[in-house]
């Protein structure tokens, strides 16, 4: 039986870390003098207050350690509420209204990138510098961090972890899932702290420059600008903005075999290889579409601006240095089409991920074997490993889950005006964590136009996406909390 005090004891910790991580940003207002640290000190508050109650409900079971149903129950219920409450600022402030101000939070802490303000210049500095913190921290995983600085989370926190992060299976690398937790965002910090002195270097400040590096890292795609990379101008800035959204979209497991001396690990990867192969065609494709079209009469900058897109999209971060939604419709259907693959297990990207495609192709591949062979045994191998019955089932229903969901949210979003391509393009985007869509929000607009209830429906769509389904719709299975 689930107990719900120890769900509410560690929901209401992790809702404390919230509400203290919004100190930051009230810093950020004094410094840059813009007026809304009243703003962020009241949502604070509130997540405190609502922190200390939840913790308070629960103080009883803080001494238990949780187990299978409670740490996913913890997963989907502090998810929730973090959002819920990272919401506040914008609303304090008088940013964005209600509907708009928990749009943005939630396409924040997933890493989505989806926005709804409709011009950026116009934006506190720190707004703004929540706005990238919240992917930031979303990108890695606030339960990561959680199982990091608190180890008495013991087995529970790994079942959190691999409800948190993506994909199909977790990789420990240490025998303690604390120690592990902590690697992860050692690596993370690494390349944050990389990435922006590399944008200090191309002539970016060090607000924008620190911006910039979370929104990356964390393949969120947030900028302080209206359009995004195509900021600035000369090809240096979009390079390194290139080479980090492809380093992002690969398991931070791999990064960390990379730097102790394993390098095969992550260069013969096959689920990496396969990311690299779909991101090769899909940039050949897009590339001969814009050439042929007249789009781009410079082969050179067609394949720069059909590699850039192609991995932004790929990656889920949606940073843009040309609007790819007026390209022609092979390329715009090829680049849009890698939403739906999205990166690597244990990265920070969102999207279906290579390795489930990997298994389906394999799953297939055997299928017509069997045809051929009626008798024969055939065991899917994944990297030298079978693949168990079990995951092959996992994979062929989260397919079925995620085209279901996305079905139905464009029905709903249809039902509330808006058009097909936009429907359905925006659900996957969504649910993908992508940002941009097609149609009537493609790459350079906002979804600032779109009614309240349809950035509720997509805001769960990005929940749904980041927490892979499973952890947020078992939730609502009656047998889940019962013995």
């Amino acid at each position: 039986m689930v107990h719900p005090r120890l769900i509410c004891w560690i929901a209401g910790l992790i809702v404390l870390v919230t509400g203290c991580m919004q100190l930051l940003p009230v810093a950020c207002s004094l410094a840059m003098g813009d007026g809304m640290e009243g703003a962020f000190l009241k949502s604070g508050a509130a997540a405190l207050a609502a922190g200390l109650a939840l913790a308070a409900a629960g103080r009883s079971a803080r001494r238990q350690e949780p187990r299978h149903r409670e740490s996913i129950a913890v997963v989907g219920v502090s998810w929730f509420l973090v959002s819920l409450f990272g919401g506040l600022p914008y609303l304090f402030s008088g940013v964005l209204d209600a509907w708009g101000a928990f749009f943005e939070s939630f396409s924040g802490f997933s890493s989505t990138g989806a926005t709804n303000i409709a011009d950026l210049s116009l934006v506190p500095p720190s707004i703004l510098f929540w706005r990238v913190f919240t992917q930031y921290l979303g990108g890695m995983g606030i339960i990561v961090l959680m199982v990091a600085v608190l180890p008495f989370l013991g087995v529970g926190g790994q079942i959190m972890m691999k409800n948190e992060l993506s994909g199909v299976s977790g990789e420990k690398l240490k025998p303690r899932v604390a120690q592990t937790a902590k690697i992860l965002w050692m690596v993370y910090l690494a390349y944050t702290l990389a990435l922006f002195v590399l944008y200090l270097a191309g002539g970016a400040g060090a607000f924008d420059s620190l911006c910039l590096s979370f929104s990356t890292i964390s393949t969120g795609g947030f900028a302080n600008w209206n359009d995004s990379v195509a900021h600035f101008r000369g090809w240096y800035m979009p390079a390194v903005t290139l080479v980090f959204m492809a380093l992002g979209s690969v398991s931070f497991a791999l990064h960390y075999q990379l730097f102790t001396g394993r390098p095969r690990a992550l260069l013969l990867n096959p689920e990496v290889l396969f990311f690299a192969s779909a991101v090769v065609l899909v940039s050949a494709l897009a590339m001969s579409s814009l050439l042929s079209s007249g789009y781009y009469r410079s082969p050179g900058e067609a394949a720069f601006a059909a590699v850039f897109h192609s991995v932004s999209v790929a990656s889920t971060t949606g940073h843009c240095i040309r609007n790819w939604g007026d390209w022609p419709a092979l390329a715009q259907g090829a680049v849009f089409g890698l939403a739906l693959v999205g990166g690597c297990t244990g990265s920070t990207s969102g999207g279906l991920k290579c390795v489930r495609w990997l298994i389906l192709f394999k799953t297939l591949h055997r299928v017509l074997r069997r045809y051929i062979h009626p008798r024969s045994v055939i065991t899917v191998r994944l990297a030298g490993k079978p693949v168990s019955e079990e995951v092959l089932e996992g994979v062929w229903m989260f397919f079925l889950l995620y085209f279901l969901a996305a079905a139905a949210a464009t029905l709903v979003l249809l039902g509330l005006g808006l058009d097909i391509l936009t429907a359905a393009s925006a659900s996957l985007s969504s649910l993908g964590n992508v940002g941009p869509a097609l149609g009537s929000l493609g790459p350079d607009t906002t979804y600032a136009w779109i009614p309240g209830p349809a950035k509720g429906i997509l805001s769960l769509l990005m929940l749904l996406g980041r927490l892979e389904l499973y952890s947020l719709l078992v939730l609502f299975v009656p047998e889940f909390w019962r013995r």
